[in-house]
């Protein structure tokens, strides 16, 4: 019905208006061509009939029959095959003329046809339609009602037998042109080949069939791209699609290969365009060139374009995708402006660009960063940080950069911002890291535990870093057991035995001391805290004559230090026992605190002089040997201030009051103050070097051995000026160094003193005088480890000055059961003639 419901209608008109016009009327010629074709009006075979002779008397009125004719041309063919029968039955004898019988047969059988099509009967239309005649083209209702039908069963075998037939048969130009037409779109590859192969066709000259026929190959082409491209076989299909300059055709291979190869399609679509596609192509065109990375032809193609109009989201990705090959080349501020661009023409396109455009700036950011241009680095992170996308990284870099530019508090409430809005390793590795640096962990602490997260593992292993690298090796151990393997083993237990020697020169009897001292001991560690007992033996000879100077004693002491920000440490002792004198408890306390850079230091102290024999432990003989054993009970306090750029000042005060065992008391009091520039050197753990200054005044000059004297140096003016060197490698090693030096220049005035202070009678003055020199001390400690559990060490130190002259050395050996993986400043052994170096906080 697709063709044939025009037709029909048509043919039925005509028929009706030739009845009306009269039966000499001649019917209109069959033209051939679609949807004219007149329908049931005899055209051959069926002619108007010619006027009759006289009827019979018995036939009907001319009326009657001419009302058959009427019938059939209002397309009312039952009710005009039941009125014919009816004129039979009534007119004896008369028998209807045979045209008008065809006439109603014929319009019954079409009739028949147009119902099975409208209802898609297909079957019945093949079994209404007469059976084609051989070499003969049908009828044109016939043969669209046929085409209907067969195409309708769907069956490509029939509809190509159909159409190689009626075009083999049929020899009308237009109805050629209009079957090659209808059979392009229905006709599957192989029914198209079939007639592609034709000769009448392919070689047809009559300008409608040639047309026809240009479609056809055009139609069977596609068919065979569409199953090229279907199977994978895309070379194949494109050797179809340029060989037939159809743009449509090229433009589709375009973009089949825009994937695959972008060079091609962009080849394709150039060419689909030469040949008049439409805008499609030129879309096809520009992404080619987009694919394959070439943008000024991207752009090239849309400057092509008659009308830039609706270009703008492609213009937009060209722009896009450029700033993202910048941004990988490194040229990062041109790929942000381009992203911008974008963005600009196509909004749809903020989110990427956004992305791409703070991407850039943030890699711009990141090469100033690592080529230590933070101010630069700041700048473009602050920049980033507008691109939503990346805010957060933005304000993350931005954060690091305060933090290497030394502003550790805008770091650290940057990271803590960021933290408490989302969590994140990053964010509390910066945070832990920045309040580490500001002095605030306690703070980060606390918000670690409101908040949960990361941070709390974070601020603790900054407590350990920080502990590490401030030398508190078991606090860093106890917070963080299992990061540094350097230090396995610090916290076993150790025990120690060491052999010192001191020499000094002086008169015999009085100042000069031989002195050996052995200290055995034991070192506990319980967390973060230190416990040492111990015991020292001295035995000490001044070199008076028959023996009359020598001394053994021991000094037996406990000792507790404790590592943290405040850091303290304690020892209590008795000396001398066994002595020339009653022994004494002896003790001293000191705390040390951190505040940034700086630190400060204080220090309560009862210990004995070791200058000479009597003042260490008595046993002066004119005494009975309880003369001597002198004991100073004072306070010290030290601060170091660091000014930055490896400068430090550091100054002390300290006053002390001096007793013993039927001796004259004494008060002191000194000050120091000292600059010093820290050298930065591969290997060691500080290196400093500076002027020093130091002042001392007793009350009293008690620098004498006879009865009520103390025997040591107590000046009433004593000023020191000179340069130190100050070295120790780094700790955690299998061996460790350790050396102090310096030179300076001393000038000393004391006063006279009675001979006798505590008698009645004082005797004569005796001794005062100023004097002043040069004066030098080194003094080098030195650690190694034998293994793991063996631990030696030894000290050498030398003081000369115009007063007198001392020497000292000392070696040891320290076994730690389970091993120990390095070695700590405390390794290395402690003088037990210089009380002041006994405990370390």
């Amino acid at each position: 019905m697709r063709l044939l419901a025009p037709l029909l209608h048509a043919a039925a008109a005509g028929a009706s208006f030739l009845l009306v016009a009269g039966q000499s009327a001649q019917a209109a010629p069959d033209t051939g061509r679609e949807g004219v074709f007149p329908i049931g009006i005899p055209v051959a075979d069926i002619s108007e009939p010619a006027p009759a002779e006289a009827a019979p008397p018995s036939g009907p009125a001319q009326g009657d029959v001419q009302f058959v004719w009427t019938l059939g041309a209002q397309g009312r063919w039952q009710e005009a095959a039941a009125r014919l029968r009816a004129l039979e039955r009534h007119h004896a004898g008369w028998q209807a003329p045979a045209d008008i019988l065809a006439y109603v047969a014929n319009g019954q059988r079409e009739y028949a046809v147009r119902e099975a099509l409208a209802s898609e009967d297909w079957a019945r239309v093949l079994s209404l339609l007469p059976a084609p005649a051989e070499n003969r083209c049908e009828r044109p209702f016939d043969l669209w009602a046929r085409a209907d039908a067969v195409e309708g069963l769907g069956r490509q075998d029939s509809l190509r037998d159909f159409y190689v037939r009626v075009l083999t048969t049929c020899d009308n130009p237009e109805l050629v042109a209009a079957l090659v037409s209808r059979a392009s779109g229905a006709l599957d590859s192989e029914g198209l080949s079939s007639l592609v192969r034709m000769p009448a066709l392919a070689g047809s000259e009559h300008p409608e069939i040639a047309r026809a026929y240009a479609e056809l190959v055009r139609a069977d082409t596609w068919l065979r791209f569409q199953a090229a491209q279907s199977a994978g076989d895309i070379e194949a299909a494109g050797a179809l699609a340029g060989g037939t300059g159809d743009a449509p055709l090229l433009a589709q291979a375009g973009w089949m290969f825009l994937e695959p190869d972008p060079a091609r399609a962009a080849a394709f679509f150039r060419d689909a365009l030469a040949r008049g596609a439409e805008a499609d192509a030129r879309r096809g065109l520009i992404l080619a060139a987009l694919a394959a990375g070439d943008h000024a032809g991207a752009r090239s193609a849309i400057a092509e374009t008659p009308s830039a109009e609706g270009f703008d989201g492609l213009l937009a990705r060209v722009d896009l995708d450029e700033a993202r090959r910048l941004r990988q080349q490194g040229n990062w501020l041109r790929a942000a402006e381009l992203a911008g661009q974008a963005a600009r023409l196509d909004p749809a396109l903020a989110g990427e660009a956004q992305l791409i455009a703070g991407g850039a700036l943030l890699d711009a950011s990141a090469k100033a960063y690592d080529l230590g241009d933070l101010e630069t680095a700041g700048a473009l992170a602050r920049k980033a940080a507008a691109y939503p996308p990346v805010q957060r990284a933005a304000q993350m870099r931005s954060a690091w950069v305060d933090l290497q530019s030394g502003d550790a508090e805008l770091a650290a409430a940057t990271f803590s911002r960021l933290y408490l809005a989302a969590p994140d390793d990053e964010s509390a590795e910066g945070f832990a890291l920045a309040a580490q640096k500001a002095g605030k962990l306690d703070s980060a602490a606390a918000i670690a535990r409101a908040a949960g997260g990361p941070l709390g593992a974070k601020v603790q292993a900054q407590y350990a870093s920080a502990a590490f690298y401030q030398g508190d090796y078991l606090t860093a151990r106890a917070l963080a057991p299992d990061t540094y393997e350097t230090l396995e083993g610090v916290d076993h237990t150790l025990y120690r035995q060491t052999l010192s020697l001191r020499q000094q020169d002086g008169a015999r009897g009085e100042n000069r001391m031989t002195g050996y001292a052995s200290t055995t001991s034991m070192e506990v560690v319980r967390g973060v805290s230190r416990y040492e007992a111990g015991v020292t033996l001295y035995k000490i000879d001044t070199g008076a004559d028959a023996g009359a100077g020598r001394e053994n004693f021991a000094a037996p002491y406990l000792g507790w230090s404790r590592e943290g920000e405040t850091s303290l440490a304690a020892r209590i002792g008795l000396l001398p026992v066994g002595g020339g004198a009653d022994p004494t408890l002896t003790g001293e306390a000191a705390a040390t605190r951190r505040f940034g850079a700086h630190m400060g230091e204080a220090r309560v102290f009862v210990r004995p002089r070791t200058d000479s024999l009597l003042a260490f432990a008595g046993g002066d003989a004119a005494s009975g040997g309880q003369s001597g054993r002198v004991v100073e009970a004072g306070a010290l306090v030290r601060g170091r201030f660091d000014a930055g750029g490896g400068r430090a000042v550091q100054a002390d005060i300290s006053a002390a009051h001096l007793e013993g065992r039927a001796t004259v008391s004494n008060s002191m009091i000194s000050a120091g103050l000292s600059a010093s520039q820290s050298i930065v050197k591969d290997g060691f753990d500080y290196l400093v070097t500076g002027p020093f200054y130091q002042y001392q005044s007793y009350d009293r000059n008690t620098n004498f051995f006879s009865a009520g004297h103390g025997g040591y140096f107590s000046p009433q003016q004593f000023h020191r000026a000179g340069w130190s060197v100050n070295a120790r490698t780094q700790p955690l090693k299998d061996w460790m160094l350790k050396l102090d030096g310096a030179v300076a220049f001393e000038s000393v005035r004391e006063d006279t003193a009675p001979q006798y202070p505590l008698l009645a009678d004082q005797g004569i003055q005796i001794g005062g005088g100023k004097s002043s020199g040069v004066a030098g001390s080194l003094d080098v400690a030195l650690a190694r480890r034998l293994g793991r559990e063996v631990i030696v060490s030894a000290n050498l130190s030398a003081t000369a000055s115009k007063a007198f002259e001392d020497l000292r050395a000392g070696i040891g050996l320290v076994w730690v059961p389970g091993g120990r993986a390095a070695l700590v400043p405390s390794d290395l052994a402690t003088d037990p003639f210089s009380p002041g170096s006994w405990i370390r906080p």
